[in-house]
């Protein structure tokens, strides 16, 4: 709002102290300002809809040269009456004006002319700028810089900088402190860092030093279509971290997945023989909460002495969690650098982590990076904040207050401003060409726009085996497309949520069926029971779990996830009546939101929440045997497995994993988190979970966690691995598990057992399509019965398919499976078996 015969004026004090007093705004330079009639422009308003309804203010035309010196220091607005009063005066967000005049699209960071490295930043606010430079660990030196036009600094090296240790002193005016600051800060485009990030490390990646053997010419698994991609989820320090098999110097390291003997390896060649196709690594760039000095590790101790359901084990853990080596990593440092502590020889992690890249390839899968562009760790003028120490209040997003929003647990950056998202798509790009990453999985992908995610598209697209090493359009995008915080409802445009990016290409986890499997939600229902679980059929004494009517509506949520989650697919539902997958409710939002099933991530369990076991062991029956929990554990993977759409697991899903109800094991050590791939155990038992996340419910899971009969054996951890690798099988035996487009999906599959008379707790799919190379069956019909009883379904549509049991589950290690029987028009299928049949 304007108050009508204000002065409207722009305040600008190069080095800071501009004071509010009762007579207006003191100190600096003043520009008058004209308010524009209308207000904001579409244009403008469609690109920051937060700002509807503030007024439009322009600086005169004859001022306007001076706006980029006036960026340089304190800016502030003004609103003062003809009298002196003083109605309003605010400072002054500078993005958007630093997009108009400054957005730059040449080279950033180092560039290499055969020896000689050229450094660029991009700095538009800095009023100086030079090179801290250390040559082959003599002293540190003072280099002059020189600015362009669009406010990059540069300066051009030596042959002697290879391998140098480099920052930049940038002096700049910094609104969180109200002064000019001279900041020591490390390069946002750093390919290379010295231990801890203390300083960039002036690295040519095309350095064959750098390179394994082979590693230019590497070939990448084959790969039909993005259609036939498979997720496996892992930490890569819970890969190897408790694995006696692999060298102790490289257990929780890269180096790891090159140890072709160890049972990590062997366990991931057996998944991959199977039929996964990529190993997705949480994430891997230079994280800013792990020690990268091996000596300062601090470890909880022994507790392998301590009871099952103690608070001991959860104490000594929380003890010296930021002082451990563990943390997942969703706190980013430098986005081009690959983790430090994940290396054996920090100063060699860009070899070591091609060396790990190779090795997974060679074993037949892809490498997907988990990637976190929505927030950093800090920002401000905090130790290990970077982008905002080199353009203060650039980067992040802000309030209406100036303050930078963290809705996402951090610093959140603004990925619609042209720099920050330019740095998003430069480290994809570069991750792609300098470590030839197949895929790519967005945290809080919801927190970029659409527009952030189609640059990234169109960037990878444009690399080319020939040109860049790398096939750009087989690389896969893919991320949690929820819709929350300052971006929700599009407040700050359209941003990369699930319902948002119909027809992207872009793949997003679907909850809907995750919920639906396991029952409940990570907000609540702990012991609410879903289709996997017992919903009805096999009831835990909680009295929601004995509604039909529930089991029914989960049940249309299921069917719509195993179409790929598709928004238009139509079939009937648990009432009788035809619907549309769009229109089948899930908590008020349509359950189907995808044009196609490969923008559809299908899962029941992640790194996120409790594994698939936990969940199991809080949701199903008292009474329930071993097997039978096993049985569940089988049922919810092979939905996933079975389904158009994309399957991912959580690494250890496969075997049974717990985490001893951790529901957020970021920062619960290497105690909470072990994998082990013998299956001498699978993690449950270790003790209550830490408090921080977990107290509330630790008088549920005290007796559950000292109940022996919960703990399976090693035989029911080999039951679920054979029958994950099986399922698997079994998807990669027939393209009908892997259709490409909604139309293939609406004409060749069907359900079976619909409509209010249905069979609860049994799903009935049948898939026909043509035979091809890529498909030996015309048809396959899966029934999913999550009952506990044995079932018979009878339907006309079976009539003449003259099925029989798939091989793979013919010769099953399941003697339960091979019990399913097809006979004319009926199947029969045990009790939480998933059957599947096939007919030539």
């Amino acid at each position: 709002f304007v108050q009508p015969g204000a002065f409207l004026t722009l305040h600008a004090a190069r080095a800071g102290g501009l004071k509010l007093t009762g007579a207006g705004v003191d100190g600096g330079d003043s520009l008058t300002l004209e308010e524009v009639e209308g207000g904001l422009t579409p244009a403008l308003t469609a690109k920051a809809p937060y700002l509807k309804g503030y007024a439009l203010l322009r600086v005169r035309p004859e001022d306007r040269a001076r706006i980029p010196a006036v960026l340089q220091g304190q800016v502030a607005v003004s609103s003062v009456l003809p009298d002196g009063t003083v109605l309003d005066a605010t400072g002054v967000q500078i993005a958007r004006a630093l997009d108009d005049l400054f957005a730059y699209d040449g080279p950033l960071g180092a560039a290499w002319q055969g020896n000689v490295p050229t450094l660029r930043l991009w700095a538009p606010t800095a009023q100086d700028v030079k090179l801290r430079l250390t040559v082959a660990g003599g002293p540190e030196t003072t280099v002059p810089m020189t600015r362009d036009a669009r406010g990059v600094w540069t300066v051009r090296g030596a042959q002697n900088w290879r391998g140098a240790a480099y920052r930049f002193e940038v002096k700049v005016y910094a609104p969180g402190t109200g002064r000019v600051e001279t900041n020591l800060v490390t390069d946002p485009y750093s390919v290379a860092l010295t231990r801890n990030s203390t300083r960039s490390v002036l690295l040519d990646l095309n350095d064959p030093a750098t390179k394994p053997q082979g590693w230019d010419a590497l070939k990448k698994p084959a790969l039909r279509s993005a259609s036939d991609l498979s997720f496996y989820e892992l930490h890569l320090r819970d890969f190897s971290a408790a694995d006696a098999s692999v060298p102790a110097a490289q257990r929780g390291t890269y180096l790891a997945f090159t140890q072709t003997g160890s049972n990590g390896v062997k366990h991931l060649k057996a998944l991959a023989d199977a039929g996964l196709k990529a190993v997705h690594l949480l994430p891997t760039f230079d994280i800013a909460t792990i020690e990268e000095d091996r000596a300062k590790w601090k470890t909880p101790g022994d507790l392998s002495k301590f009871a099952p359901n103690s608070e001991e084990q959860q104490k000594a853990v929380t003890a010296v969690k930021d002082a451990d080596p563990y943390n997942w990593g969703y706190d980013p440092y430098h986005y081009m650098v690959p983790e430090g502590s994940y290396a054996v020889n920090a100063d060699a992690r860009t070899l070591e982590y091609r060396r790990m890249v190779a090795a997974l390839n060679g074993l037949g899968l892809r490498v997907v990076q988990d990637v976190v562009f929505n927030h950093t760790a800090a920002s401000g003028q905090a130790e290990r904040s970077v982008l905002d120490r080199v353009v203060p209040g650039y980067y992040h997003r802000l309030n209406a207050n100036g303050g930078v929003e963290n809705s996402t647990c951090c610093s959140n950056t603004a990925t619609e401003h042209v720099m920050m998202r330019r740095l998003m798509v430069d480290t994809l790009v570069l991750m792609a060409r300098a470590y030839k990453v197949d895929g790519f999985r967005f945290d809080l992908m919801g927190h970029h726009m659409v527009e952030d995610m189609q640059a990234a598209r169109r960037a990878l697209d444009a690399l080319t085996l020939q040109r860049d090493g790398v096939d750009g359009k087989s690389i896969y995008l893919y991320g949690e497309g929820w819709d929350f915080g300052e971006v929700q409802g599009g407040a700050r445009g359209k941003n990369a949520t699930q319902l948002n990016l119909f027809g992207q290409g872009i793949g997003t986890f679907n909850d809907r069926l995750r919920d639906a499997v396991r029952g409940g939600n990570p907000f609540g229902g702990l012991q609410d029971q879903g289709f996997a679980t017992g919903l009805f059929t096999l009831p835990n004494g909680q009295p929601q779990n004995t509604d039909r009517t529930r089991a029914l509506r989960l049940a249309d949520q299921v069917r719509v996830g195993l179409t790929g989650n598709l928004r238009d697919y139509r079939f009937t539902n648990g009432l009788g009546k035809e619907t549309t997958g769009g229109n089948v409710d899930y908590n008020g939002a349509p359950a189907g939101y995808a044009a196609s099933p490969r923008e559809a991530i299908t899962y029941v369990s992640a790194h996120d929440n409790q594994t698939l076991f936990d969940a199991i062991a809080l949701k199903a029956p008292a009474s329930a045997t071993p097997a039978q929990r096993t049985r569940m554990q089988n049922l919810a993977n092979s939905v996933v497995l079975l389904g158009q759409g994309l399957p991912f697991s959580y690494a250890g899903d496969e075997m049974l994993r717990s985490k001893s109800f951790d529901t957020d094991s970021y920062n619960s050590g290497d105690w909470f988190n072990t994998l082990d791939f013998t299956f001498a155990g699978n993690g449950f038992g270790k003790g209550l979970p830490p408090a921080e996340k977990n107290a509330g419910n630790w008088d549920l899971y005290r007796p559950l966690l000292d109940n022996p009969a919960l703990k399976p054996a090693p035989a029911e951890m080999r039951r679920a691995f054979d029958h994950y690798r099986e399922m698997l099988r079994v998807r990669y035996s027939s393209s009908l598990f892997r259709l490409e487009t909604a139309a293939q999906v609406q004409s060749g599959l069907q359900f079976l057992n619909v409509g209010p008379a249905q069979v609860p707790g049994v799903i009935a799919m049948k898939l026909s399509g043509a035979t091809s190379p890529t498909n030996p069956y015309r048809h396959v019909v899966v029934v999913f019965n999550g009952s506990g009883q044995n079932v018979t379904l009878t339907d006309p549509a079976l009539t003449g398919l003259n099925l029989s049991l798939h091989p793979v589950l013919a010769t099953s290690s399941d003697a339960t499976v091979k019990g399913s029987r097809a006979a004319g028009s009926s199947v029969t299928v045990p009790g939480l078996t998933t059957a599947v049949f096939v007919g030539k």
